[in-house]
């Protein structure tokens, strides 16, 4: 049987990053003898899945015979659980160094700009992390949406440190229950940043003392960054939040708001350039553009 798998945030993605679901799926349908494609509709195929994480990438038209699924399309979809709990197929994209996968899934807030309570409801354990580590990879991206708040932390940061390998939590650490002994935790284990979120001003206070928590256990402020959220709600204290932050010397990261359509709203806030920027070269540029929207 031919399987056509369909990646619908990739053709506008430059380096589109990995869907797992689909990985997933990959590994299941090549473990009953069938063939897979990814993106290749001339292969004519039996089945076809289609997967969107991003809203504004839903095709207008998806045929009835298509299986579809992912955040962009329905929140409700979840593959059956013998998938879902599957080691992925991680050479169905190419150049892929890293594995991935989460420990847990859903989280203990309720953001109004986030779709993880909506998708996947509060906080539960998940998985292990040798579920879906191939150790034929060198890195691991963790992609747990409040690795803190679930009961499973301590066990997975235990199999981070035995394991050594060298870690990214991308979806960001929740500094609000960061406590000293999760910060030895995070001393152990292998990363080159510990990534966490300042959305709203009004935790500035948990944010100052986590941050200063990680530099008293000496942890460079060159390993921390923090993702800002920019533009929603006609919220205007992201340069505070980003003041705040490069007063300390962390890595900035600003996220620009998009809505269902992917659109980023008007922004009105005052830029004065007093702002040292902090982060990564590939990151300057997006840094900059929201600087120019901020004036």
């Amino acid at each position: 049987m031919k399987v056509l798998l369909t990646d619908l945030d990739i053709s506008n993605r430059r380096r589109p990053f990995p869907n797992l679901a689909l990985m997933k799926l990959s590994a299941y349908h090549k473990a009953r003898g069938d063939e897979v494609f990814l993106n290749f509709p001339l292969c004519q195929p039996d089945i076809t899945y289609a997967s969107c994480v991003f809203s504004w990438h839903k095709p207008s038209l998806i045929e009835p015979s298509v299986i579809v699924g992912g955040s962009g399309i329905d929140l409700d979809t979840w593959l059956p659980n013998e998938i879902e709990h599957i080691m992925p197929d991680y050479s169905l994209y190419q150049n892929i160094d890293f594995s991935m996968g989460f420990t847990s899934r859903g989280c203990i807030r309720n953001c109004p700009f986030c779709l993880v309570r909506r998708k996947e409801g509060g906080i539960k354990a998940w998985a292990s992390v040798k579920e879906f580590l191939n150790p034929s990879l060198r890195r691991l991206i963790l992609l747990d949406n409040n690795l803190f708040a679930a009961e499973n932390c301590e066990d997975t940061l235990n199999d981070l440190i035995e394991l050594q390998v060298e870690t990214d939590i991308n979806q960001g650490l929740d500094i609000r229950l960061l406590t000293d002994k999760l910060v030895d935790y995070l001393k152990r284990m292998k990363a080159k940043k510990y990534r966490f979120a300042f959305d709203n001003i009004a935790y500035e206070k948990q944010v100052r003392q986590g941050i200063e928590l990680l530099l008293k256990a000496g942890i460079s402020p060159r390993k921390l960054a923090f993702y800002v959220l920019v533009g929603f709600q006609n919220d205007e204290t992201a340069v505070d939040r980003m003041k705040l932050l490069a007063s300390y010397g962390v890595d900035v990261y600003p996220m620009i708001y998009k809505g269902q359509d992917g659109k980023e709203p008007a922004m009105k806030s005052k830029w004065d350039g007093t702002i040292f920027w902090h982060g990564s070269r590939d990151n300057i540029r997006k840094f900059l553009r929201v600087v120019g929207r901020l004036e």
